[in-house]
């Protein structure tokens, strides 16, 4: 197995947690290539764990362990995957909820895998390349544990960017094992039904990272008003109409979620046509609110990342504060505001920022109710603050 040194100052944050390692802060690796099992030394030449070597990532290592009686391989992703299994079965209703995430990449010692449940079919992503030399191990170790009725690949983050290298035909989107996951494949989540696309939709399917402040909006909807910004296709809508909203608005821009949405409306026996759904631009729609004066009782803004690399944040900054400006102005006096971000460039202190500059330019003070992060099975390590992502926000408006 190659070796590489890595420097003193970054010796205490692995074995705090931290599982990266960046290509500009070790020695160039020469003879290793992607997917290869690399030995890390401590200066004095001590092993100080197992990393799994991505060539062509600015996130070189990917530390798997910093055990000195763990080995790479099967036996391993076995033991991991129970180990996160067992999490979820503590500290889940799974009796209610069959979709949750089931490995949490880096909070669950699988650094670049993730895998979601939904009601027995598993999606996968992977977030390197590195991975795919042993995906049919990973998969064997899922279906060993697990023993899902299929295992189906997402593929490999990031790979369908515009100029993005093909990882190639490993990487295709396809069914690993078992059955090809049914469109929609119908789950549960706090005993509300819905639809999820695993081939077709965002991420692995769905954003069960929101799953808890989905049931937090249904405890605070009865008998209001509900617009739901970047809607997709319509989680927070359900569960608002389930909440007992007297009329919940869906907005998002592409119209393939919004039918997705209504589809999802009579999942749950509600009626679509009792409630508003616009396949258009959140901004947009905003404008022609208030060119109406209308308001609602509660508004929810949920975008996708604003920020998705560091050198976006300041863009990112004027852009959230912008929504939440134009959201704050469509809420009733002593309505609701529920906001979101999952840019984890963006920290929940400049996140509140935001809001407060927004309640600033309003004249209208907010007053925190709930402010939360990643729910239980998205776990992450304190020493690795890149894995807090998620920041969501329930406030007043006075």
């Amino acid at each position: 197995m190659i070796a590489v040194s890595v420097p003193e100052r970054l010796v205490g944050h692995l074995l705090a947690g931290h599982p990266w390692l960046y290509a500009e802060s070790v020695p160039a690796i020469e003879d290793a290539e992607t997917g290869d099992f690399v030995a890390l030394l401590t200066p004095k030449r001590r092993l100080l764990g197992i990393a799994l070597f991505d060539a062509r990532s600015a996130i070189a290592l990917r530390v798997l362990s910093t055990r000195a009686d763990d080995r790479p391989g099967p036996g391993l992703w076995r033991r991991r995957i129970r180990d996160a299994l067992k999490l979820r079965q503590e500290g889940l209703d799974l009796g209610r909820t069959n979709a949750y995430r089931l490995l949490h990449g880096e909070g669950d010692r699988m650094p670049g895998v993730v895998v979601d449940n939904y009601a027995g079919y598993l999606s996968l992503k992977l977030d390197t390349e590195a991975w795919l030399p042993h995906l049919d191990e990973l998969c064997q170790a899922l279906v060993d544990v697990v023993q899902p009725r299929g295992v189906y690949l997402k593929g490999v983050a990031g790979s369908r960017r515009k100029g993005a290298r093909d990882p190639g035909p490993l990487a295709k989107a396809r069914t690993l094992y078992g059955e090809a996951p049914p469109e929609p494949t119908p789950v549960l989540e706090h005993g509300m039904h819905l639809g999820v696309s695993l081939v077709y939709g965002q991420k692995t399917g769905f954003f069960l990272d929101q799953r808890e402040n989905r049931a937090l909006i249904r405890r605070y909807s009865r008998d209001r008003t509900v617009l739901n910004l970047f809607s997709y296709t319509g989680g927070f809508s359900i569960a608002a109409a389930l909440g007992g909203a007297t009329k919940v608005t869906s907005v998002d821009t592409a119209a393939a979620a919004i039918d997705g949405a209504r589809d999802n409306f009579a999942l749950n026996g509600v009626d679509p046509s009792g409630h508003e759904f616009a396949a258009e631009d959140a901004f947009a729609y905003l404008e022609r609110c208030a060119g109406r004066d209308r308001t609602f009782d509660l508004v929810i803004c949920d975008p996708p990342s604003f920020a998705p690399r560091k050198q976006a944040v300041t863009n990112a900054l004027r852009a959230y504060t912008r929504l939440h400006r134009q959201a704050l102005r469509r809420v009733t006096r002593g309505g609701l505001l529920a906001a979101a971000s999952c840019s984890s460039h963006i920290t929940m202190e400049m996140f509140l920022g935001t809001l407060r500059e927004a309640a600033s330019k309003c004249r209208r003070p907010l007053r925190l109710l709930e402010c939360r992060h990643e729910p239980a099975d998205h776990p992450s390590y304190l020493h690795f603050p890149e894995g807090r992502y998620l920041k969501f926000a329930l406030m007043t408006a006075d």
